[in-house]
This record gives C-alpha cells, sequence and structure tokens, in this order.
C-alpha cells in the first residue's frame, strides 16, 4: 500500500501477524482445513473492512486490530468463515438473485458449520444468539445449506426485521466482491477465477472427512450439498430409452422448388431426390414406475408425475407402436396404465390419483415386467424409469434392459442402487422447480 503513515505501517505489520497466527491457530486444530487455508490470501487495504472473495480476503489493517481487541477469537473465525464461504463456493451468485437473502442464507451456513466443530479457539460472543436461530430454521429445514436457507427465506416466511436482525448477528465478512461492486486490488484481479482450484479443494476435503470419519456436522452436510452430482431431469428423460429412427420426409432438407423445375424440364427426371429419411424420437415399449409408498410425499410424486408428462407430451414420442406403461406400487403393484397416444397420456394424468401408502418393495415391478416380456406385450423395451426414495428391496440380477431410479434423496445420505442401474438423485427443491 503505497502512501502510508509509519502508524499505519505499524498496523500492517501488526495485523499481519495477528493474521498468521490465526491461519496457523486454524491449521493446527483442524488438519483438513491445511489445503484451504494455505491457498487463501490475505491481503491489506485500508479502503475495506473485511471483504471476501473467491480464495482471498480483503483487510483494513485497523479494523483488524479493532476485532483483535475485541475478542482474539474472532479474527480466527472471521477468517474461517471468508474460507468457508469459498470452499462452499457462495461467491458465485447468479442474475436475479436476492442479495440480501443470499447473503443471509450463505452466513447462516457458514456460521452454523464453524459452531458445529467445537472448537473452543472459535468460541465468540454471538455464537449462543446464533445457535438459537439457526435451531429454528433447523426445526423447519432439517440440515442448513445455503441453498436451503435461501429458498426458505425467498418463500416469506421470515419477517423482514427478522432478517435484518439476523444479518447483523451472522455476518463475518463484507460481500461487496461476489457482487463485482467492490474494487479489489490489482493484484488480485487477474486471479479472481479460481472457481476449479476451489472446487477441488471442496471435494478433498469432504473426501479427507469421510474417510476419517470426522464428526464435523454441518460442515460435513454442507461439503456433501455444494459437491453433490446434479441432474438435468429434463434432458435426462429426454435422453434415456427413447430413442428410434423414423422413416419420414424431411421436409426441412427437400427444396420443392429444384424438385418441380427438374420435372418440368427433364420429365419425370427431378433434380434433387428427396431425403426420405428424417431422425425422429419416438418410445415403442417403455415402462414408467412411481413408488407410491407412505415414505414417499404425494405433492413430490405430482410434480415428477406432472413433469415427466410435459416432457414427454411435448417431445411428440407417441407413433402406432407405443406401449407406455406406467405403474404404480408400493410392496405390491397398485395401479397400471398403458398409454398408446396423446389422448390417452393426457386422460391418464388428468386424473393425478395417486394409489399406495404401503412399504416399499421394487421387485414386484419387475416380476411385472417380466411377465410382459414373457407374453410378448413388450417387445422392444427401451428402460425402465423408477421414482423412489430409494429405500426397497432391489432386485437380485441385472433384467436385462436399462433401468434408472430417480432417488428423491433430502438426507444428503449416499443412497445404494444395483451397479446395473442408473442413479439421479434430486431434492425436494429441485423436483418442485421442474
Amino acid at each position: 500500500m503505497d502512501n502510508l503513515t509509519e502508524r499505519d505501517r505499524q498496523a500492517e505489520e501488526l495485523s499481519r501477524e495477528i493474521l498468521t497466527l490465526a491461519r496457523n491457530t486454524i491449521i493446527v486444530n483442524l488438519r483438513f482445513m491445511d489445503r484451504a487455508v494455505g491457498n487463501f490470501r490475505c491481503i491489506p487495504n485500508m479502503n475495506y473492512g473485511f471483504a471476501g472473495g473467491s480464495g482471498f480476503v480483503i483487510y483494513s489493517p485497523w479494523t483488524l486490530l479493532m476485532t483483535y481487541k475485541q475478542d482474539q477469537n474472532l479474527v480466527a473465525r472471521n477468517l474461517l468463515h471468508s474460507v468457508l464461504h469459498s470452499v462452499f463456493r457462495h461467491n458465485y451468485v447468479g442474475p436475479g438473485i436476492d442479495r440480501l437473502m443470499w447473503d443471509l442464507a450463505a452466513d447462516i451456513a457458514v456460521e452454523d458449520s464453524i459452531s458445529g466443530l467445537g472448537r473452543s479457539f472459535l468460541n465468540v460472543k454471538r455464537q449462543e444468539e446464533q445457535a438459537a436461530a439457526a435451531e429454528q430454521l433447523r426445526e423447519k429445514l432439517s440440515y442448513l445449506t445455503a441453498e436451503r436457507i435461501y429458498s426458505y427465506l425467498i418463500s416469506g416466511n421470515v419477517r423482514m426485521t427478522q432478517c435484518y436482525e439476523w444479518s447483523e448477528l451472522f455476518a463475518g465478512d463484507q460481500h461487496d466482491l461476489w457482487y463485482g461492486t467492490g474494487q479489489p486490488d490489482p493484484v488480485i484481479t487477474s486471479e479472481l477465477d479460481l472457481r476449479e482450484l476451489w472446487e477441488d479443494i471442496s471435494r478433498r476435503m469432504q473426501t479427507e472427512l469421510e474417510l476419517f470419519r470426522s464428526d464435523t456436522g454441518a460442515l460435513t452436510q454442507n461439503l456433501k450439498a455444494i459437491n453433490r452430482v446434479r441432474y438435468n431431469y429434463t434432458e435426462f428423460l429426454k435422453r434415456f430409452g427413447i430413442h428410434s429412427e423414423t422413416i419420414r420426409l424431411s421436409e426441412e432438407e427437400f427444396d420443392n422448388n429444384y424438385y418441380s423445375y427438374g420435372i418440368d424440364l427433364y420429365g419425370n427426371i427431378p433434380l434433387i431426390e428427396p431425403l426420405e429419411y428424417k431422425d425422429q424420437k419416438n418410445i415403442r415399449d417403455f415402462v414408467i414406475a412411481i413408488d407410491t409408498s407412505g415414505s414417499v410425499k404425494g405433492e413430490i410424486v405430482q410434480k415428477f408425475v406432472q413433469h415427466t408428462h410435459d416432457i414427454l407430451a411435448g417431445q411428440n414420442v407417441f407413433d402406432a407402436h407405443t406401449n407406455l406403461y406406467i405403474i404404480q406400487c408400493d410392496d405390491e403393484i397398485r395401479d397400471v396404465a398403458v398409454i398408446r397416444n396423446d389422448s390417452d397420456f393426457d386422460s391418464y394424468f388428468s386424473s393425478g390419483e395417486i394409489k399406495g401408502l404401503g412399504q416399499t418393495d421394487f421387485r414386484p415391478v419387475f416380476d411385472y415386467v417380466s411377465k410382459l416380456l414373457e407374453e410378448r406385450r413388450l417387445t422392444d423395451l427401451r428402460g425402465l424409469l423408477y421414482f423412489t426414495d430409494g429405500q426397497g428391496r432391489f432386485p437380485e440380477k441385472y433384467p436385462g434392459y436399462d433401468v434408472a431410479f430417480i432417488i428423491h434423496n433430502d438426507s444428503l445420505n449416499d443412497v445404494w442402487v444395483p451397479d446395473w442401474a442408473v442413479k439421479v438423485e434430486m431434492q425436494t427443491e429441485e423436483i418442485m422447480n421442474l
């Protein structure tokens, strides 16, 4: 920093020593944080308080000294707060996001993760009041990640006055740099694109914690949530099991003017032959199974079923040979519908009736499909799509056709499926936002 007074230089030197002590304390006590803290830069700048970005924090030495005087533990906690924002990639925000609510959600997720570590060197005065607020949210959301908290906040479930109070209570750094409204130091401008590095740090941290079974509570939950593979169900369904080729005139490729000109000029000799083949996606034989056991919520099933209908109906996938079976099943077959055209499809989904609510056993569906194959009612089976929470008994053997389990999973715990099946996990908010 240029044009600093002697007192400013002394403050900068002392603040650097305090931050070094805070960094070393975190690494010594939380070994799994060594790579994250080691790659996190602390850059002095008199124009900032304590502002975090992607892999760095810009701080005022004087602000840091006042924080240290107020509570020595607060420096290490605020530093870890900023580091975890990078680990959880909170700073990558999309257009249209409610800034107040996202800042608050991210701060709550980070502070709750820090408190869950239970380390004395991170204890601060605000912690007890934070715990009471976090518990209120946990009763509604089970576990606290920024995405889940944000969805809850923007739904109007918390009064604005409460949000403002919580924003002060959970704040550990400034977020101006997340939105491009701050003026970062020129030395780091070219290094702002660090997403790949922090994704790698985040995944390695999760692997280390799971490998050594470290009890880090909310921190592990946040790592699982941010590193979870996300699927686009719409694209997945379009590609899974419904592709075949239909012989038909490709009007886009055929120019009728040239064709007619050849007939007129040469007599029954067209200049260009029409392209008769066009690639078209159609269902031949396909099965959709819906877990209607008591553990699967009815409104989630309804949303999934409706979206599946909308995708297939919009793809013009039905033809004269279509056999789409929709099976509702808990521990036994509860309903079977055979869909052969758009009219059947619309009629089935307009009823909206869910049958079942018993226990879960996947085997009856596979037994039923085997029977359909034996009886030649299914002669060209493209695949089976099974919507479920994954808690049930699976067939012991590969059935001989493609299978995908769409798992409704809000727990973040791993759900096992047989290695012959595809697994696509989705959380409630992902399904409800389809």
